[in-house]
């Protein structure tokens, strides 16, 4: 079952409680570009502010291209061809992506994110489009014994769209290595919620497509899951009085132009999640939701038809909408009755 409402962009709600044996844990900073927040229920302080800032330093040091000495940023500018242990892993799940979606989602995409100058390079330049195919493609590269292989020296990578979802989840392993269950990890709005807030489950917001406005619409209870957003409304500019998104098209090699307004994807990983919501973007809403049906994905795919705002939703994800969303009665009318 699926269904079609008016609605809008998802983002997170955080709501905590506590008990006599445990307490709420909270911790928040920056990173990537963006915010981060973990929150965990125990009986004492296992996890530190320096801890998550530690891991997260460390996975700049490799995925972050913005900074000339990470690992990513020497295998651009061919001064190195060793990944490390989280490129590595990155980059062989994203060419597995890449394949599963037909070429959607490509992290050889980088020449074309920089040209519209959304990458490290702030400045917009010219580029020949009819070379692009002998260096954009995932079959342009490879892993072998740490090794990266490029068939052309112009290859270069961009993780964006999968680096937020996999860094979720090194700090989702790094709170179970120590103990902890019940959690909330969020960067950028990529969740991951890990058993209970004290016997419930966690609860995510969807928002209102607002660029710099949040407003509740749904809310989403999730348990050991993920849940991530790529969207087409914030990082955008304006290129010859026309506007533009952050996501590129690996096939046309331009930015994305659809009717589709935001991607949200649950999974059991985050980085899973990321990359799956980045490739649907670039699909488009009909073959995302031929994608996402096909393979069992609960996705929500927030789109423009003519001058409204619909919602297309999986079931699965539908059935852990709350019944107290400020719009719920929304939902209520268009089924019949409440989803349980």
């Amino acid at each position: 079952m699926t269904l079609v409402v008016r609605f809008t962009l998802f983002c997170i709600l955080l709501i905590s409680c506590s008990s006599n044996n445990t307490s709420l844990y909270s911790i928040y900073g920056k990173t990537q570009g963006t915010f981060y927040s973990v929150k965990y229920f125990s009986t004492e302080k296992f996890i530190s502010k320096n801890d998550i800032d530690s891991i997260l330093f460390d996975l700049d040091l490799s995925l972050s291209s913005y900074i000339d000495s990470s690992v990513i940023s020497r295998i651009n500018n061919n001064t190195t061809n060793k990944v490390d242990g989280f490129l590595k892993k990155i980059i062989i799940r994203s060419l597995q992506i890449c394949n599963e979606t037909n070429g959607a989602f490509d992290i050889t995409i980088a020449p074309i994110v920089n040209s519209y100058g959304f990458g490290p390079k702030e400045n917009n330049f010219r580029i020949d489009y009819s070379n692009l195919s002998n260096y954009i493609g995932c079959d342009k590269i490879r892993i072998k014994n740490n090794l990266i292989q490029k068939k052309d020296k112009n290859i270069e990578l961009d993780v964006n769209g999968i680096a937020q979802g996999f860094s979720v989840d090194v700090l989702a392993d790094y709170l179970k290595k120590n103990g902890i269950s019940n959690f909330i990890i969020n960067i950028g709005g990529e969740v991951f919620c890990s058993g209970t807030k004290q016997g419930n489950p966690w609860l995510v917001a969807i928002e209102k497509p607002f660029q710099n406005i949040q407003l509740q619409k749904y809310i989403i209870k999730l348990s050991n899951k993920a849940l991530a957003t790529s969207g087409s409304y914030r990082k955008i500019k304006k290129l010859e009085n026309k506007t533009i998104s952050h996501t590129m098209n690996p096939k046309t090699f331009y930015p994305v132009e659809n009717n589709l307004i935001s991607v949200s994807i649950m999974s059991d990983n985050c980085m899973d999640a990321d990359a799956y919501a980045t490739a649907c973007m670039s699909m488009g809403l009909e073959e995302s939701k031929k994608f996402v049906n096909q393979r069992g994905i609960e996705a929500c795919f927030i789109y423009k038809e003519k001058n409204d705002t619909l919602t297309y939703m999986t079931s699965g994800l539908l059935k852990l909408v709350s019944s107290e969303s400020p719009d719920f009665l929304d939902l209520q009318s268009s089924l019949g009755a409440a989803p349980q």
